[in-house]
């Protein structure tokens, strides 16, 4: 951490003042629109490195709510329904908005780039894809959208490291033994989960570690109790990987467009 002075980007003025709200500074923060190239560009101006930790996020639909608590009483199965806001569909942050960071870094000279995805990409069946799918097909895929940046920073020619955390907890770091492993094996562990402040922590290491260079992997974590807890060197979960990364032979399609 020493090594590294990091400045945070906030994807609208919004939240640019929440976080100095909650302390800080002005050098510290910044806003830029990702889809937007030319905001991009000057915020990546004299950056070494990028954690890309952007992605869409759903709102609840109310009425599902109503219509949940309806199936409750009937003892019908049922689950909220969500949806993405304007200008904010995984197509639009999660492939588009990513591609541009990318392109952004790799004119600015950055010499590493860490992309925070998600586990579950190999399954085009996974929940998370049904989530803001509209009638014709359009507007959903997170996962897949994602899977299309992470091939495209693999080749934009950028030294890159993709992590693909589990269910992420708000539980203290470096309190558990992690686990990584490709293809979504992990989605078959007894524990997928990990917390967000371990997932920081692998990503601060990825950033100097040679043996997480080029390297894609799914990052989880045993229960609490279980299993060596993993320390601040981080070195050896990297190299537990043993040289294997993330196939992408057998992409799926892309989904279909918004646009």
């Amino acid at each position: 951490a020493a090594l590294a002075q990091p400045v945070g980007l906030a994807r609208s003025k919004a939240s640019l003042k929440k976080l100095r709200k909650a302390g800080a500074a002005p050098g510290e923060v910044i806003s830029a629109d990702i889809t937007k190239a030319g905001e991009l560009k000057g915020a990546m101006e004299g950056c070494e490195a990028v954690v890309l930790c952007t992605s869409a996020t759903p709102k609840i639909i109310k009425r599902s709510l109503v219509k949940l608590m309806f199936n409750k009483v009937l003892g019908r199965p049922g689950r909220p329904e969500f949806k993405f806001g304007p200008g904010g569909t995984p197509e639009e942050v999660d492939w588009i908005g990513a591609k541009l960071q990318i392109d952004a870094a790799k004119e600015a000279g950055v010499m590493k780039f860490v992309f925070v995805s998600s586990m579950g990409g190999t399954d085009p069946g996974n929940f998370l894809n049904t989530i803001g799918k509209r009638a014709d097909g359009a507007g959903g895929d997170i996962l897949l959208w994602k899977r299309k940046a992470e091939r495209y920073l693999i080749d934009s020619g950028l030294d890159y490291t993709i992590v693909h955390p589990g269910g992420l907890l708000d539980d203290a770091g470096n309190e558990r033994e992690l686990t990584v492993d490709v293809d979504d094996n992990l989605m078959k562990a007894p524990s997928r989960s990990v917390p967000r402040a371990d997932v920081a922590r692998v990503c601060c290491a990825a950033l100097f570690a040679p043996e997480a260079s080029n390297r894609s992997f799914d990052l989880a974590s045993n229960a609490k109790g279980e299993g060596v807890v993993t320390g601040d060197d981080i070195g050896p979960l990297f190299a537990s990987l043993g040289g294997k990364s993330c196939d992408y032979s057998n992409a799926a399609p892309d989904p279909p467009s918004i646009f």
